[in-house]
């Protein structure tokens, strides 16, 4: 079977090489790694099983969040690694920090059979399928095509401030 997803880690590294800012994280092998990663990061920490075969983590309820302490990252890495199916192949249980925020995003990039790699951002994170806020473009883009990306989400104003909350990182984004 030919590679079609590449795991959460080795996207966010793919990224990092490029000299995308990326939170700390792990990806262990074992419970006793989790606690080991977790503890070194402080609390709360996120568990997800993760794998080059793994796409939707969520559908499969394969994430853990808002981990307060050794115990409860030991638990979540035991279920975690419990629920492996034989076909999602090697496969490591990721920590990072419990990072929290008012809005939830996805990007990612896409290989198109017609443009080839095509860069996706959009509203929604997990359900941004559920929400379709969601603008495509050929790969590579240049910071104004990237810009304008942000301006064409329907959502576009969750990117603003609101409710308290300061606007998000534009430039950050764009980069």
């Amino acid at each position: 079977m030919s590679r079609r997803t590449l795991s959460e880690a080795d996207s966010k590294s793919l990224l990092a090489d490029a000299g995308v800012p990326m939170p700390l994280e792990a990806v262990v092998a074992t419970a006793d790694e989790a606690v080991a990663a977790a503890a070194g990061m402080g609390f709360p920490v996120v568990a997800k099983l993760c794998g080059d075969q793994i796409a939707h983590k969520t559908e499969r309820g394969l994430v853990r969040l808002g981990l307060t302490d050794k115990e409860a990252v030991r638990v979540a890495a035991l279920e975690l690694l419990g629920a492996a199916a034989d076909d999602d192949g090697d496969v490591g249980v990721l920590v990072a920090p419990m990072i929290r925020g008012a809005r939830e995003l996805i990007a990612g990039v896409v290989r198109d059979e017609l443009f080839g790699p095509t860069l996706m951002f959009g509203i929604g994170g997990i359900s941004a399928e559920v929400v379709g806020d969601v603008v495509f473009r050929p790969a590579p883009v240049d910071r104004d095509v990237a810009a304008s990306m942000l301006d064409e989400v329907r959502a576009a104003a969750l990117l603003g401030p609101f409710r308290g909350e300061p606007a998000v990182d534009r430039d950050g984004l764009i980069d």
